[in-house]
């Protein structure tokens, strides 16, 4: 456990020093629900709002795509270096990918908590208003980064990593409604936006904030629970120390 801490608290630290990182999990959210927002205003009531559809959705969004920074932490070059004296160093190491997995998690969450409390007092979007909501979003953080350092595993790099999860997340992304509304589609559409994991997120945030409606939350909670577990169990299986010196 003190390996694992240490390393974290180092893994954490070149995440913060990155000045594009603290870029991308901070303002370009903020920016893509301001310009969506405006562009979007006439198109939405005044119960929710262009910049609250767009608030909740794109910090979802975000949250997704959070892999792809522990992707980076994981295996980007300048980081292999520091992967060589942990594996020739006495000790588990598992606590590699997983230190990479806490301290990207710790970093893209206090991030996108930043976010929500900037657009809540901007926006008055209420991303805070239910606890339940800072549950589920951290949840999802956590199987985003972990989603990330299984795909490292998996492919061995993290630039064929990051090519996979941008494809994919995106493609969720859209299906799920996270980038424009579906439901004016359609039964058809609508019913297939279902499919992805992005639209339970959506309904359910959207159900507990604005309808006081918690019967998604038990069993959204529970997919997104199973999902971190089984990448967990992939990422541990699929992990080889060889992989991080390449």
């Amino acid at each position: 456990m003190r390996n694992l801490y240490l390393i974290s608290k180092e893994d954490l630290k070149n995440l913060i020093k990155n000045p594009m990182w603290l870029f991308y999990g901070t303002l370009f959210p903020i920016l893509l629900v301001v310009i969506l927002g405006f562009l979007g205003k006439d198109s939405y009531g005044n119960e929710v709002t262009s910049y609250d559809y767009y608030g909740i959705t794109l910090i979802i969004y975000s949250i997704l795509m959070s892999g792809m920074t522990s992707a980076n932490a994981f295996m980007e070059v300048t980081i292999r270096k520091p992967n060589m004296r942990i594996i020739y160093a006495p000790g588990n190491s598992n606590v590699i990918y997983l230190s990479k997995i806490l301290s990207s998690f710790i970093f893209c969450f206090g991030c996108h908590l930043f976010d929500m409390i900037f657009l809540y007092l901007v926006f008055d979007i209420g991303l805070h208003a239910v606890p339940q909501i800072l549950i589920l979003l951290g949840l999802t953080e956590l199987f985003s980064v972990a989603l990330g350092v299984m795909c490292c595993c998996i492919f061995k790099t993290e630039a064929m990593a990051n090519q996979i999860l941008s494809i994919v997340i995106n493609l969720l992304a859209i299906f799920g409604g996270l980038l424009f509304s579906l439901d004016g589609y359609g039964e058809v559409v609508r019913g297939i936006s279902y499919l992805s994991p992005a639209k339970w997120l959506v309904k359910t945030s959207f159900s507990m904030i604005y309808d006081n409606d918690f019967s998604w939350f038990f069993p959204t909670l529970i997919g997104i629970s199973l999902a971190t577990t089984v990448v967990f169990i992939i990422c541990k299986i699929t992990f080889r120390k060889e992989d991080c010196i390449c």
